[in-house]
């Protein structure tokens, strides 16, 4: 099960600098369809490192173009995408050498995620992961927040998870039948029967505002309170 995995990679303690090796993924999500990894590597690159880039660079946008170019290549498989993606790696090493020492790992995540594009194997998806959490160690390095080094890990597989982790549909509410009780707190409409603790059964006929009217079973008829949706 994905959330065992999770746990397992939660539980490694990693390196300090570099966090967690290229094997331990690979140990615990190399099986799993390449683009989905994909896309949970560019969510992960957009969620917790790019913003900082782009407070930074407003005008750069040489990693968010690396990403694009992925998503785009996932969407058609054309030859142009996989031109596109290259284009924007060699881009992103650009980028990767002129911060060097600063924000560098982001344009790194980046080019990784590109480079995936067309390969043999997960080894980029790895290495993105892996500048990702660097990135992130390196931010809590920087004030001195060695304590948060964990929680670092955490936020990487929170976003890995919510990609990666199936969908499970919330179960269909259970069929009301028969009559439900009347409140004034209560939200009804027009069909419903309902019960009330003076008049008996009721359904109601009409829903106007904050007031719905209500027969009785004697035919006549009522208007009572309820609270709109």
């Amino acid at each position: 099960m994905l959330t065992e995995r999770f746990d397992r990679l939660a539980a490694i303690r990693g390196d300090t600098v570099k966090g967690l090796p290229a094997s331990a993924w690979a140990a615990n999500l190399d099986d799993l369809d390449r683009d989905q990894l994909l896309r949970a590597a560019i969510e992960a690159t957009r969620k917790l490192i790019l913003p900082e880039w782009e407070s930074k660079r407003a005008t750069d946008r040489r990693p968010q173009i690396a990403l694009e170019a992925t998503e785009a290549w996932i969407a058609t498989r054309s030859p142009e995408a996989i031109a596109q993606c290259k284009e924007a790696a060699k881009e992103c090493t650009a980028a990767r050498n002129e911060t060097f020492g600063y924000d560098h790992r982001v344009p790194e995540a980046a080019r990784a995620v590109a480079w995936s594009v067309g390969a043999k194997d997960n080894a980029h998806i790895w290495d993105a992961l892996g500048a990702i959490e660097a990135e992130l160690l390196a931010r809590i390095q920087l004030v001195a927040e060695y304590h948060r080094a964990p929680e670092q890990r955490r936020a990487l597989l929170a976003v890995l998870r919510s990609v990666l982790q199936p969908k499970t549909e919330a179960s269909a509410a259970p069929a009301t039948t028969g009559p439900v009780p009347y409140s004034a707190s209560g939200s009804f409409t027009v069909g419903q029967e309902l019960t009330h603790v003076k008049f008996g059964k009721l359904v109601v006929t009409a829903t106007s505002g904050n007031t719905i009217d209500v027969t009785l079973e004697d035919g006549t008829t009522k208007r009572l309170a309820h609270k709109p949706k």
